[in-house]
Protein backbone atom coordinates (compact mmCIF):
# COMPACT_ATOMS: atom_id res chain seq x y z
CA UNK A 1 0.00 0.00 0.00
CA UNK A 2 1.45 3.15 -0.89
CA UNK A 3 1.47 6.27 1.28
CA UNK A 4 -0.91 8.31 0.23
CA UNK A 5 -3.22 5.56 1.01
CA UNK A 6 -2.20 4.79 4.32
CA UNK A 7 -2.64 8.28 5.32
CA UNK A 8 -6.32 8.75 3.62
CA UNK A 9 -7.94 6.96 7.05
CA UNK A 10 -6.32 9.04 9.27
CA UNK A 11 -7.16 12.33 7.15
CA UNK A 12 -10.94 11.48 6.75
CA UNK A 13 -11.21 11.00 9.95
CA UNK A 14 -10.16 14.19 10.84
CA UNK A 15 -12.42 15.58 8.43
CA UNK A 16 -15.62 14.15 9.61
CA UNK A 17 -14.53 14.96 13.14
CA UNK A 18 -14.04 18.89 12.81
CA UNK A 19 -17.64 19.09 11.16
CA UNK A 20 -19.29 16.93 13.60
CA UNK A 21 -18.04 17.27 17.31
CA UNK A 22 -19.24 20.52 19.51
CA UNK A 23 -17.14 23.58 19.92
CA UNK A 24 -15.76 23.61 23.69
CA UNK A 25 -16.73 26.04 26.35
CA UNK A 26 -15.04 29.02 28.03
CA UNK A 27 -15.60 29.13 31.58
CA UNK A 28 -14.28 30.78 34.83
CA UNK A 29 -15.72 29.88 38.41
CA UNK A 30 -15.58 32.15 41.68
CA UNK A 31 -16.47 31.51 44.96
CA UNK A 32 -15.32 30.30 48.34
CA UNK A 33 -15.99 30.48 52.24
CA UNK A 34 -18.64 32.68 54.04
CA UNK A 35 -19.06 34.92 50.98
CA UNK A 36 -22.50 35.66 50.62
CA UNK A 37 -24.96 36.18 53.45
CA UNK A 38 -28.63 34.81 53.42
CA UNK A 39 -30.37 37.19 55.29
CA UNK A 40 -34.15 38.03 56.01
CA UNK A 41 -36.80 38.88 53.70
CA UNK A 42 -35.73 36.23 51.13
CA UNK A 43 -32.44 38.93 50.73
CA UNK A 44 -29.53 36.72 48.98
CA UNK A 45 -26.49 39.40 50.19
CA UNK A 46 -23.16 38.30 47.72
CA UNK A 47 -19.56 40.05 48.87
CA UNK A 48 -17.10 40.20 46.30
CA UNK A 49 -15.84 36.69 45.15
CA UNK A 50 -12.95 36.05 43.61
CA UNK A 51 -11.86 33.98 40.46
CA UNK A 52 -10.84 30.39 41.20
CA UNK A 53 -10.05 29.70 38.03
CA UNK A 54 -10.30 29.34 34.02
CA UNK A 55 -11.10 26.61 31.24
CA UNK A 56 -7.58 28.80 29.69
CA UNK A 57 -5.07 27.44 32.05
CA UNK A 58 -3.04 30.52 32.57
CA UNK A 59 -5.53 33.14 32.08
CA UNK A 60 -4.88 36.29 34.18
CA UNK A 61 -8.64 36.18 36.06
CA UNK A 62 -7.11 34.52 39.02
CA UNK A 63 -6.99 37.17 41.67
CA UNK A 64 -9.67 39.10 40.04
CA UNK A 65 -13.49 39.48 41.53
CA UNK A 66 -16.93 38.92 40.94
CA UNK A 67 -19.76 41.50 42.28
CA UNK A 68 -23.41 40.77 42.90
CA UNK A 69 -26.03 43.28 43.46
CA UNK A 70 -28.33 42.27 46.68
CA UNK A 71 -31.44 41.15 45.76
CA UNK A 72 -34.72 39.36 46.73
CA UNK A 73 -34.71 35.40 46.10
CA UNK A 74 -38.08 34.88 47.31
CA UNK A 75 -39.75 37.68 44.94
CA UNK A 76 -37.75 35.26 42.41
CA UNK A 77 -39.54 32.34 42.88
CA UNK A 78 -42.98 34.25 44.06
CA UNK A 79 -42.91 32.03 46.96
CA UNK A 80 -42.63 33.61 50.21
CA UNK A 81 -42.71 30.30 51.89
CA UNK A 82 -40.08 27.58 49.86
CA UNK A 83 -39.67 24.39 51.66
CA UNK A 84 -36.83 22.02 50.93
CA UNK A 85 -36.89 19.85 48.15
CA UNK A 86 -38.85 22.45 46.35
CA UNK A 87 -37.62 23.66 42.58
CA UNK A 88 -39.03 26.68 40.83
CA UNK A 89 -38.64 26.89 37.40
CA UNK A 90 -39.93 28.16 33.85
CA UNK A 91 -39.45 31.54 34.67
CA UNK A 92 -37.04 34.35 33.40
CA UNK A 93 -36.48 37.12 36.25
CA UNK A 94 -33.90 40.01 35.48
CA UNK A 95 -33.48 40.97 39.23
CA UNK A 96 -32.47 44.42 37.68
CA UNK A 97 -36.68 44.29 38.39
CA UNK A 98 -36.07 44.65 42.03
CA UNK A 99 -35.75 48.33 43.34
CA UNK A 100 -32.27 47.95 44.81
CA UNK A 101 -30.89 46.48 41.47
CA UNK A 102 -28.78 48.39 38.62
CA UNK A 103 -28.37 47.63 35.23
CA UNK A 104 -26.08 45.94 34.48
CA UNK A 105 -25.33 44.45 38.05
CA UNK A 106 -22.58 41.87 37.59
CA UNK A 107 -19.36 42.68 37.43
CA UNK A 108 -15.52 40.80 36.87
CA UNK A 109 -13.37 43.10 38.22
CA UNK A 110 -9.34 43.48 39.10
CA UNK A 111 -10.18 46.48 41.43
CA UNK A 112 -11.20 45.42 45.42
CA UNK A 113 -13.64 48.36 45.29
CA UNK A 114 -15.77 47.29 48.29
CA UNK A 115 -16.27 44.04 50.21
CA UNK A 116 -19.67 43.84 50.23
CA UNK A 117 -19.98 44.14 46.26
CA UNK A 118 -21.60 46.81 44.34
CA UNK A 119 -24.60 48.60 45.45
CA UNK A 120 -26.17 52.24 44.08
CA UNK A 121 -23.30 54.15 45.84
CA UNK A 122 -20.65 51.72 45.50
CA UNK A 123 -19.72 50.46 41.92
CA UNK A 124 -16.17 48.79 40.36
CA UNK A 125 -13.95 51.97 39.24
CA UNK A 126 -12.59 49.19 36.28
CA UNK A 127 -13.97 46.61 35.26
CA UNK A 128 -13.66 43.69 32.31
CA UNK A 129 -16.97 42.51 32.17
CA UNK A 130 -20.57 43.14 32.82
CA UNK A 131 -23.89 42.06 32.71
CA UNK A 132 -27.34 41.26 33.96
CA UNK A 133 -28.16 38.31 35.77
CA UNK A 134 -31.71 36.55 34.79
CA UNK A 135 -32.47 33.54 37.00
CA UNK A 136 -34.23 30.67 35.28
CA UNK A 137 -34.44 28.25 38.37
CA UNK A 138 -33.77 28.43 41.92
CA UNK A 139 -33.82 25.16 43.89
CA UNK A 140 -33.81 24.35 47.68
CA UNK A 141 -31.95 20.74 47.66
CA UNK A 142 -30.85 20.70 51.29
CA UNK A 143 -31.23 22.53 54.41
CA UNK A 144 -27.90 23.95 53.94
CA UNK A 145 -27.76 23.88 49.89
CA UNK A 146 -29.79 26.36 47.20
CA UNK A 147 -29.04 26.14 43.49
CA UNK A 148 -29.39 29.00 41.07
CA UNK A 149 -29.38 28.62 37.76
CA UNK A 150 -29.73 31.47 34.59
CA UNK A 151 -27.53 32.85 32.42
CA UNK A 152 -25.93 36.97 31.44
CA UNK A 153 -27.71 39.27 29.00
CA UNK A 154 -26.33 42.66 27.61
CA UNK A 155 -23.05 41.13 28.04
CA UNK A 156 -20.34 44.01 27.98
CA UNK A 157 -16.52 42.71 27.78
CA UNK A 158 -14.02 45.35 28.16
CA UNK A 159 -11.85 45.55 24.83
CA UNK A 160 -8.51 46.08 26.57
CA UNK A 161 -8.98 42.46 28.51
CA UNK A 162 -5.92 40.06 28.47
CA UNK A 163 -7.96 37.24 29.26
CA UNK A 164 -7.88 35.08 26.49
CA UNK A 165 -11.27 33.51 28.55
CA UNK A 166 -13.09 36.90 28.29
CA UNK A 167 -11.88 37.42 24.57
CA UNK A 168 -13.24 34.45 23.70
CA UNK A 169 -16.56 35.11 25.50
CA UNK A 170 -16.87 38.74 23.86
CA UNK A 171 -19.02 37.10 21.00
CA UNK A 172 -20.84 34.45 22.62
CA UNK A 173 -24.08 36.68 23.41
CA UNK A 174 -25.40 35.54 26.57
CA UNK A 175 -23.56 33.55 28.92
CA UNK A 176 -24.65 30.56 30.94
CA UNK A 177 -24.68 31.33 35.04
CA UNK A 178 -24.54 28.88 38.02
CA UNK A 179 -24.16 29.43 41.41
CA UNK A 180 -24.51 27.17 44.39
CA UNK A 181 -24.99 28.07 48.08
CA UNK A 182 -23.44 25.74 51.04
CA UNK A 183 -22.84 25.23 54.58
CA UNK A 184 -19.75 27.07 55.35
CA UNK A 185 -17.36 27.48 58.44
CA UNK A 186 -19.45 30.25 59.93
CA UNK A 187 -22.71 29.00 59.05
CA UNK A 188 -24.90 29.15 62.05
CA UNK A 189 -28.65 28.30 60.51
CA UNK A 190 -30.32 26.74 57.77
CA UNK A 191 -30.91 28.69 54.71
CA UNK A 192 -34.82 28.64 54.88
CA UNK A 193 -35.96 29.44 58.35
CA UNK A 194 -33.47 32.94 57.86
CA UNK A 195 -34.79 33.72 54.38
CA UNK A 196 -38.34 33.43 55.75
CA UNK A 197 -37.64 35.30 58.96
CA UNK A 198 -38.42 39.09 59.88
CA UNK A 199 -35.15 39.07 61.65
CA UNK A 200 -31.62 37.08 61.21
CA UNK A 201 -28.70 36.06 59.03
CA UNK A 202 -26.52 33.21 58.30
CA UNK A 203 -22.95 33.15 56.26
CA UNK A 204 -22.76 30.43 53.20
CA UNK A 205 -19.80 28.88 51.28
CA UNK A 206 -20.60 29.60 47.23
CA UNK A 207 -19.20 27.91 44.17
CA UNK A 208 -20.06 29.53 40.64
CA UNK A 209 -19.41 29.16 37.18
CA UNK A 210 -20.28 31.33 34.33
CA UNK A 211 -19.58 29.89 30.70
CA UNK A 212 -20.12 30.26 26.97
CA UNK A 213 -22.70 26.96 25.86
CA UNK A 214 -20.65 24.45 24.83
CA UNK A 215 -23.06 21.82 23.68
CA UNK A 216 -24.01 23.43 20.27
CA UNK A 217 -25.90 21.91 16.93
CA UNK A 218 -23.93 21.24 14.34
CA UNK A 219 -26.08 23.20 11.19
CA UNK A 220 -27.51 20.81 8.70
CA UNK A 221 -25.03 21.83 5.95
CA UNK A 222 -22.22 20.50 8.89
CA UNK A 223 -24.27 17.51 9.10
CA UNK A 224 -24.25 15.80 5.44
CA UNK A 225 -20.54 16.89 5.17
CA UNK A 226 -20.26 14.52 7.80
CA UNK A 227 -22.26 12.33 6.73
CA UNK A 228 -20.62 12.34 3.36
CA UNK A 229 -17.54 11.63 5.35
CA UNK A 230 -18.21 8.68 7.11
CA UNK A 231 -19.60 7.53 3.49
CA UNK A 232 -16.82 8.09 1.81
CA UNK A 233 -14.47 6.65 4.75
CA UNK A 234 -17.08 3.18 4.12
CA UNK A 235 -16.40 2.64 0.48
CA UNK A 236 -12.74 3.24 0.67
CA UNK A 237 -12.49 0.78 3.43
CA UNK A 238 -14.92 -2.11 0.93
CA UNK A 239 -12.47 -0.94 -1.76
CA UNK A 240 -9.48 -1.91 0.34
CA UNK A 241 -11.07 -5.15 1.45
CA UNK A 242 -11.89 -5.99 -2.71
CA UNK A 243 -8.25 -5.97 -3.39
CA UNK A 244 -6.79 -7.90 -0.68
CA UNK A 245 -9.12 -10.95 -0.67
Amino acid sequence: MSALRKLMLPVLLLAVLAVALPAGASSFTFGGDNLLKVQSSGKINPYLMPVTGASEGSDPLLGWYLGLFTFDLLAVIGDRSPGVGQTYGGFDYDISQQRSVLSPNLYVTADYFRKQGPDKSHLPGYFDLSASLHLTSVSFDEPYQITLRGYLSNVFINQATTSAVLQDMAGAGDLDFLLTLTRGSKTSGEFIPVLTSDRGSTWAAVSGVISTTGATVPEPGSLLLAASGLAGLAAWRRARRRREE
